[in-house]
């Protein structure tokens, strides 16, 4: 028996579905592959759109099928819908995205229909990226930069005063940062959420927003990972800063994960663990005098993985460069990302994306890596 694939969604929601079809519909629609053809199943509202603008073989419209499914049952619901549908197309078992809702799922079987799990992502092609899509994410991340441009020039025209910083006479947050970089990222084609910009106590857990007052001398991460609304596709890069006078301890700590990253962004390539690389990363860190582990209460030194896929989900599973086994590919695009976090000095971190080749890694544009603004 031949499967077909299966997908009830939408493509805001569901990035396979927008892979498979280039094109976006607010409302969650029957998507199928069968014997070799791509069919959307769409409503009146969407089919004439759908037919000029989508990358599938076949447009069909869904109420002939809602209609058959009147026949039968007094309330349809979505899965006699996409029964009427199979039938027609003459599929018995399909696979479906393992995120699928259950009800759904209980519902197809229930009717007779066979419903496997599909991988994480679906489309396993994804993860290998064209020379286009190298592009339009390299696009992506020189946009990311000149964010960070604006963020240091922000910081550089800054005075300190009373223990925090102020910008043309307003005292400068960490949500005014934020707002400076998602308006200068919105003009752009660009949507950012949970932008980081964190400072002294807030930047040594890696996943705090920020808030309050930015003030001198003290670490200031600032990781912007926005999507492209033309394209999708993400950009993503972290800095960090200080404005003014770095203690000695944060100025050996940020040229320690400068030293981690490098080595990273060295040995990443075709063919290599990307266990070994985080492994080799954290052991230089221990080495420089910088353990990780449970201290005063909460987890300090370097404790998350050096770096994840990216595309057209930020976090592109299953790849990670991380505590576990993931021989790397060639055309992957990864985060390489090392940092540091200690309570009373701060935390560090510096990202930037990298496209994996053969013989190595290709980074993606650049920004320069520098601590102190003064």
């Amino acid at each position: 028996m031949p499967t077909a694939r299966l997908i009830y969604d939408t493509p805001e929601h569901d990035t396979d579905l927008y892979y498979a079809i280039k094109m976006f519909v607010p409302d969650a629609f029957p998507y199928l592959e069968a014997r070799g053809k791509k069919i959307m199943i769409m409503n009146d509202l969407e089919i004439d759109r759908a037919k000029k603008q989508a990358s599938v073989d076949e447009v069909w419209s869904i109420n002939p099928f809602i209609e058959a499914a009147k026949k039968k049952h007094k309330i349809q619901t979505t899965a006699d819908v996409i029964y009427e549908i199979l039938r027609k197309a003459k599929v018995k078992k399909v696979e479906m995205p393992s995120r699928t809702a259950f009800t759904l799922v209980d519902a197809l079987r229930k009717k007779g229909i066979t419903v496997v799990s599909g991988g994480n992502p679906f489309y396993p092609q994804r993860l290998i990226k064209t020379r286009e899509e190298k592009k339009i994410m390299e696009k992506s991340q020189r946009t990311v930069f000149a964010a960070l441009k604006i963020v240091e020039e922000t910081l550089r025209a800054s005075r300190a005063k009373g223990g925090k910083l102020y910008h043309r006479g307003t005292l400068l947050t960490s949500d005014r940062v934020r707002s400076i970089i998602d308006v200068f990222l919105m003009e752009r084609g660009y949507v950012a959420n949970d932008t980081i910009v964190a400072c002294g106590a807030h930047s040594i857990d890696p996943h705090d927003v920020g808030s309050g007052p930015l003030k001198p001398n003290e670490a200031i991460i600032v990781d912007i990972f926005p999507r492209s609304l033309k394209t999708r596709y993400f950009g993503d890069a972290t800095r960090t800063f200080c404005k003014g006078k770095a203690s000695p301890a944060l100025k050996h700590m940020y040229g320690v994960v400068k030293k981690g990253q490098e080595l990273g962004l060295k040995m990443i390539k075709a063919g290599v663990n990307g266990k070994k690389v985080h492994e080799s990363i954290v052991s230089l860190f221990d080495k420089e005098g910088y353990p990780t582990g449970e201290k005063d209460g909460r987890m300090q030194g370097f404790f998350h993985s050096t770096g994840h896929g990216i595309g057209l989900d930020l976090h592109e599973s299953p790849t990670r460069i991380g505590p576990v086994d993931q021989k790397m590919k060639a055309g992957i695009m990864v985060s390489v990302e090392p940092g540091l976090y200690f309570k009373g000095i701060g935390g560090v971190r510096i990202e930037d994306l990298a496209y994996i080749t053969k013989r190595g890694c290709e980074v993606l544009a650049g920004y320069p890596k520098r601590l102190e603004i003064k």
